[in-house]
């Protein structure tokens, strides 16, 4: 019992890990499509999740937690599009905050962050 909760809780990591190395990567992306000086820190963090992601995983899962990544980091990239180019004041606004809400909770799981 305790070994099969402790793979759960490593999965729910590395996935978890994954979601905040696809955000990353899609703030890298954005900053660099808006020639933002802060790509490089995006960049900094999204190697450290990737990192914390290899890490974590299980055997066998890379596949599954790189398309989870891909994923997420795609979700993103839509709201940070919308936050920038988005033409409702409104939507725009509301798409940054969540962008913002989601790189801020991965930015608590870095040490020194």
């Amino acid at each position: 019992m305790g070994m099969a909760s402790a793979a759960v809780s490593h999965d729910a990591l590395a996935y978890t890990f994954a979601e905040c190395t696809g955000r990353f990567s899609a703030e890298m992306e954005h900053a660099w499509l808006m020639n933002d000086p802060g790509a490089s820190d995006h960049e900094t963090d999204r190697a450290s999740f990737a990192l914390l992601t290899s890490a974590t995983m299980a055997p066998g899962e890379g596949r599954s937690i790189l398309n989870h990544r891909i994923e997420v980091k795609l979700a993103h990239a839509a709201l940070l599009q919308q936050a920038s180019f988005g033409t409702t004041p409104k939507r725009a606004h509301s798409a940054q905050q969540v962008a913002q809400r989601h790189i801020a909770a991965c930015r608590t799981l870095l040490l020194g962050s």
